[in-house]
């Protein structure tokens, strides 16, 4: 069943908003990331990708969008561009309440920060193994992947440590228990972000999967206005060497940014705190 929802007998939504409700909250209870990310903004009164229609069904209820976004930054595999978009909205949501302790908003924004970091290095490595694929070079020290453990038939994850002059076979490390194996490149598979597309030329951002940005996963903050604020955490903490450091990455990213103003203020604070 369609709810109305203000539609027009000719107008009816494409699809049941019930039904999507149901699959996020299921896939959300097995910590996945996008579909906890996706709740939590409906939650916090924000649209969201999946459908413009479950705000018109689900109450406003920040408690439990804060619950939902550290659940989202929970999982260990990648992606973190959910994760981090998770974690700038709940900044966000506890600057706005300003009921938070400080220790709680350290570790929120250092735990975002660690995702845009890891954020960016999925992103390199993207590039780089699309660069790979294309050049036809195959598996390449560092890559991740998974391997047909023993021949067995169950493909566990790791890395592969070394490649074969004539290119056929590889050593894995297994991420496991730290073991390696030496197995032909037929028992090996590429380990691919979850949420990925893959083509003959490397696997696809989302964005160029679904044809859209997926705004879910827009940062509501640049990185180095996180560490501003962490700064000021520390800061008021007596850690000043530490927040000197974040003042200065914070004033280095606010100039390549092209935010002068900050920039400058930021690198005023890091002078005082190192005078």
């Amino acid at each position: 069943i369609v709810p109305d929802n203000g539609f027009g007998r000719n107008d009816k939504p494409d699809h049941d908003v019930f039904s999507v409700l149901f699959h996020l909250c299921h896939a959300s209870s097995f910590y996945n990331t996008p579909a906890c990310l996706a709740l939590a903004r409906v939650r916090a009164g924000l649209d969201t990708t999946v459908s413009d229609l479950l705000k018109s069904i689900v109450p406003v209820d920040f408690d439990s969008s804060k619950d939902l976004l550290q659940r989202a930054m929970d999982p260990i595999r990648p992606p973190s561009d959910p994760k981090a978009a998770a974690g700038c909205l709940l900044v966000q949501i506890l600057e706005d309440e300003n009921t938070a302790t400080d220790e709680t908003m350290m570790n929120v924004l250092e735990e975002t920060l660690d995702f845009m970091d890891m954020m960016d290095e999925e992103a390199a490595e993207v590039v780089a193994q699309r660069e790979r694929n294309t050049k036809g070079k195959g598996f390449q020290p560092g890559d991740k992947v998974e391997a047909n453990y023993a021949l067995e038939g169950t493909y566990y994850s790791g890395v592969i440590v070394e490649v074969s002059d004539d290119g056929k076979s590889a050593v894995v490390k297994y991420d496991d228990d730290g073991s390696i194996e030496s197995l032909t490149l037929d028992n090996i598979r590429s380990l691919e972000v979850a949420t990925q597309t893959v083509t003959k030329d490397g696997p696809m951002s989302d964005s160029e999967a679904l044809g859209f940005e997926n705004m879910d996963e827009k940062c509501l903050f640049e990185a180095y206005q996180l560490k501003a604020k962490l700064a000021e955490l520390k800061s008021k903490h007596g850690q000043e060497m530490e927040a000197a450091r974040l003042f200065e990455e914070a004033a280095d990213g606010a100039m390549n940014d092209g935010k002068m103003k900050s920039a400058s203020q930021w690198s005023i604070r890091a002078a005082e705190l190192q005078g």
